[in-house]
């Protein structure tokens, strides 16, 4: 009986482990490809781009920038991505610390929303990217209607 629950608990861990990374790898076939960002105030743009493949710090998949430290300075460290519902894409460094947090917004894109100071939009660049629109970022509403 022991060595029962021992199996189980092991296969659980595992299908939930798989369950994760297909999840993971879901969001990053969405949202994969070329970016850009862009300051609200002065209108400075860079481009990043958001990988598929895992990053080589294990913190999320592989992330890029090009001509962002003028931008925000922090944003040169960071090395990998992730996409979750709760938290938005948040953009890591090597050591796993978060170093710029976007969400959804109704600009058609991403706006910052850690830190707070900023005014950063982060938007698809359309011939390149795969997320050509944001909606299958957005959690899919379950309406549930009760008959008695």
């Amino acid at each position: 009986m022991h060595g029962i629950l021992k199996k189980t608990i092991v296969l659980s861990g595992a299908v939930l482990a798989l369950a994760g990374a297909s999840m993971h790898s879901a969001s990053a076939s969405v949202m994969s490809g070329q970016w850009s960002i862009s300051d609200v105030l002065s209108s400075q743009t860079c481009s990043v781009q958001l990988g598929t493949e895992p990053a080589a710090s294990g913190y999320g998949n592989s992330f890029e920038t090009q001509n962002c430290q003028g931008l925000y300075a922090p944003i040169s460290k960071a090395t990998a991505w992730q996409w979750s519902y709760e938290e938005g894409l948040s953009l890591f460094d090597a050591k796993g610390k978060v170093v710029l947090q976007f969400d959804l917004d109704e600009l058609d894109g991403l706006t910052s929303v850690g830190p707070s100071s900023l005014f950063l939009i982060m938007q698809p660049v359309r011939h390149d990217s795969k997320a050509s629109g944001l909606s299958e970022l957005i959690e899919k509403a379950v309406v549930v209607t009760a008959q008695r």
